[in-house]
């Protein structure tokens, strides 16, 4: 479908009170490559369509901003601001669009740039980023860039451009940009580590790039579209006992293998990880209790996914580590993760429902038809026990003995690089989205 083609389906589609369909067409435009909307006229209209769209939302001041971009789409600085606006709504993609545009008029803006990066690794499109800052040059004299330049080049699995822009960024005394750099190199820590282990750093590497990026050690990787185009995360995955079993059973051997021994369980207070908590203590022989408000030394605290505990006081808590405390979360988010990461998970995926809370997806028997599932009313005990006895039908793709020679490689590091599982001190590590493995995802 040409460029006009799609503006005028989009443009039916509002007028005929549809302003969702309207919003899906005209962002493939977007979205595309090369930019269609390269053209003022064209651009003018699409930006037209998304301020009348922005109206039908309730955005009257983002349409505003949007308006004055389609006057001037000639002007850097209200295509900035229109996309800056754009990026605080979370429209990535025609944010993206308008900065293109104003680097194009205006190269070698650190402002821009760093926008434009910002937008392009919120849609995991990391080389595209790091090719754009240095293409514009400002990396060699902004530090901000610099570092945008090094994280960008660090998430396409390169290493060799962050080391460079880590000593590049040596004297810089910005609290914001000490804290960036030290994270970069962190990762660089953990990435000579390993590869003075052994352990390979290539597109395959899902395991061993998880610790390098979120120092994060991961227990499971998907079977389904391994080899392609998953690599061992789940687009979707409808979460059941057998899966829970596993993450449980691979996390007792991890533990038993570093010479791990937590005094008790604490479970995160939603009901996922009541039941989660409970077999992984009986699992372990440990005792267990709910989490009362306070985070304590000598732990395992169990959640099934940090998104879903919905308890801030206890999110809080466990943003700093504690002495003999671990974090194992069951589920982790690969696109949009939650800020901090576990210090050990089960699986990484893009869309997850729960096995016993509802949502989950079941056939019904009577029609043959997929319905979500309702919560279920057994006691959290029976639940546990179920999760213990569940068949194990989706084992993971790789065995566990190479998370646990990199949990080992990692345990000498400095402590402000380790990962999560050796830290006693500090926050958490900052979870990242994506990575240099490449997995398919929903748009």
């Amino acid at each position: 479908m040409s460029t006009a083609e799609t503006l005028a389906q989009s443009r039916d589609a509002l007028a005929s009170g549809d302003p969702q369909g309207a919003y899906r067409t005209l962002s493939s435009l977007f979205a595309a490559s090369p930019d269609p909307l390269e053209d003022a006229g064209a651009l003018k209209e699409a930006l037209g369509l998304l301020a009348e769209m922005s109206r039908a939302f309730g955005a009257a001041d983002l349409a505003e901003l949007v308006v004055r971009a389609a006057a001037t789409p000639d002007d850097p600085s209200t295509l900035y601001d229109a996309a800056y606006a754009l990026y605080e709504q979370q429209q990535f993609a025609p944010a993206t669009t308008l900065l293109w545009r104003a680097n194009r008029i205006a190269p070698g803006s650190p402002k821009i740039v760093s926008e434009l990066c910002g937008c392009l690794e919120k849609q995991l499109r990391y080389a595209e980023a790091a090719l754009a800052v240095e293409a514009s040059g400002v990396a060699d004299r902004d530090p901000l860039c610099a570092y945008l330049s090094g994280y960008c080049w660090i998430m396409c699995g390169d290493l060799d451009v962050p080391r460079k822009r880590i000593v590049q960024l040596a004297s810089s005394t910005d609290a914001a940009l000490v804290f960036m750099r030290d994270a970069l190199a962190a990762m660089l820590a953990r990435a000579d580590a390993l590869t003075a282990a052994g352990v390979a750093l290539d597109e395959r590497a899902l395991t061993a790039w998880q610790a390098v990026l979120s120092g994060s050690l991961l227990l499971h990787e998907s079977p389904h579209g391994y080899d392609t185009p998953m690599h061992g995360r789940y687009a979707f995955v409808s979460d059941g006992p057998g899966l829970m079993r596993e993450g449980i059973e691979r996390l007792g051997r991890l533990l038993e293998a570093t010479g791990r021994r937590p005094a008790r369980v604490v479970t995160a207070p939603d009901r996922d990880s009541r039941v989660l908590g409970l077999a992984t203590a009986k699992h372990l022989g440990l005792g267990c209790e709910s989490w009362k408000g306070k985070a304590a030394d000598d732990t395992l605290v169990v959640a099934w996914n940090l998104d879903t505990v919905g308890d801030g006081a206890f999110l809080k808590a466990l943003h700093e580590h504690r002495p003999g405390q671990l974090l194992f979360a069951h589920a982790s988010s690969w696109t949009d993760p939650f800020p901090y990461a576990p210090d050990v998970t089960t699986l990484l995926f893009q869309h997850a429902t729960s096995a016993y809370t509802g949502g989950a997806l079941r056939v019904d028997p009577a029609t043959g038809g997929v319905t979500p599932a309702a919560p279920d009313p057994r006691t959290d005990g029976v639940l546990a026990d179920e999760v213990l006895a569940a068949e194990i039908t989706d084992a993971s793709a790789t065995p566990l003995e190479p998370v646990v020679a990199i949990a080992k490689a990692l345990a000498a590091l400095p402590e402000p690089q380790r990962p999560g599982f050796h830290r006693t001190t500090g926050r958490r590590i900052h979870q990242r989205a994506g990575g240099p493995v490449p997995s398919n995802r929903f748009a």
